[in-house]
């Protein structure tokens, strides 16, 4: 038996169209939709409140690096990750024709 994740919203699918990776200095974002991305919004779960960034427009293959302290609360809060451990990062966009796209992973 192989060992595997309980919460199916926190593991990303390998073939996902938003490539979310966490280190301990940047998330990075990958549009992996084949098509440009619009009002690109990524959340990073924490047990206190969830911290945002928002992408205007990615294009098709493009990867974007975001400084964990461009991420800040409804209030305007920074993320700091001395204080805060995170649990998980979202992403959610649309395409030119409106389509959705969603992708979700634990943070490592």
């Amino acid at each position: 038996m192989t060992a595997c994740a309980q919460d199916k919203e926190t593991v990303q699918a390998a073939d996902a169209s938003i490539g979310i990776e966490t280190s301990s200095m940047f998330i990075t974002i990958e549009n992996r939709a084949g098509t440009p991305l619009l009002d690109l919004t990524t959340t990073i779960q924490t047990p206190s409140a969830p911290y945002t960034y928002l992408i205007t427009r990615i294009e098709a293959g493009q990867k974007r690096d975001v400084p964990v302290n461009n991420f800040a609360s409804r209030d305007g809060t920074s993320l700091n990750l001395r204080l805060i451990r995170p649990r998980s990062v979202r992403a959610a966009a649309k395409d030119l024709t409106g389509k959705s796209y969603e992708s979700q992973t634990a943070w490592k």
